[in-house]
């Protein structure tokens, strides 16, 4: 059972994004570009309908297949980066020309196995919330609002336990990538045992990176609406497409780290 060095292994994804970030964009870039005509509208859309709403916290039906609409290629389009990359820090794999652009059977398993993962955590997270619900109604009769004591810290453990449990399972989508059929959602799991905490610290330290940079975009997403008007809604969805990309860098790379250390016993 190895031990994950929790800075070790942030560190090493750090270093690995940034300094490679330029190839990471030479990977991206046709990929970044197909999309963002695609989030530039839906935004445009989603922005003038939020303006004509009485409510603009209320969203409607027609918006709601929209965004799911935007989503579709925006998970193509990341899954491919996401495969090229795996490939690339592992393999040193190059892609060049129109294989920057794969959407091959190696993507379309990759996005089956994303969303196996997150169907595996929907089920865990619904029976926990059943099980909560069901002995928290029952304990709320007998120990009135002290119930608050039991209940806030049991709703942390099994929010610890899902994103562990996330990051943990996540592990196989490297080996999804490099197309190591016989590496199991049930191998990621073994390998990483005995890691919850070291995990979890990952988690914590990833979440202050993606708290500050969202809320750098969010100033400067801010700054330039208020600033340019209209073609500031194009500089922002530029801004958030930069953004969403380079945590989406920075998170692959941490799989692959993670992946490197467990799977293939390399060190950082």
């Amino acid at each position: 059972m190895r031990q994950l060095p929790v800075t070790a292994a942030f560190g090493h994804a750090l270093r690995s994004t940034f300094d490679n970030i330029a190839f990471a964009f030479h990977v991206s870039w046709p990929w970044m570009l197909a999309i963002f005509p695609i989030t530039l509208a839906g935004n445009i859309y989603l922005e003038g309908q939020r303006l004509l709403r009485a409510d603009p916290l209320q969203m409607t039906p027609t918006e709601g297949v929209v965004g799911f609409l935007m989503l579709i290629p925006t998970t193509i389009a990341f899954a491919s980066i996401a495969v090229a990359w795996h490939r690339y820090i592992l393999l040193d794999e190059v892609p060049e020309g129109w294989q920057r652009l794969r959407l091959d059977g190696t993507v379309w398993r990759y996005i089956g196995n994303s969303y196996l993962i997150a169907l595996i955590l929907g089920l865990i997270g619904a029976a926990l919330a059943f099980v909560l619900v069901f002995f928290g109604a029952i304990l709320q009769q007998l120990l009135g609002n002290a119930i608050l004591a039991i209940l806030i810290p049991a709703v942390a453990v099994a929010l610890t336990y899902l994103l562990t449990a996330a990051v943990r399972l996540s592990i196989k989508l490297p080996a999804v990538a490099l197309e190591e059929r016989s590496f199991t959602l049930r191998n990621a799991w073994e390998l990483s045992a005995g890691n919850t905490w070291r995990i979890l610290g990952l988690i914590a330290l990833l979440f202050l990176v993606v708290i500050a940079v969202g809320a750098i975009t969010t100033g400067i997403g801010l700054v330039l609406g208020a600033a340019t008007g209209p073609a500031g809604v194009a500089l922002s969805v530029a801004v958030e497409v930069v953004v969403n990309w380079v945590l989406t860098i920075l998170n692959v790379t941490l799989l692959t780290s993670l992946y490197g250390f467990f799977a293939e016993k390399r060190d950082f």
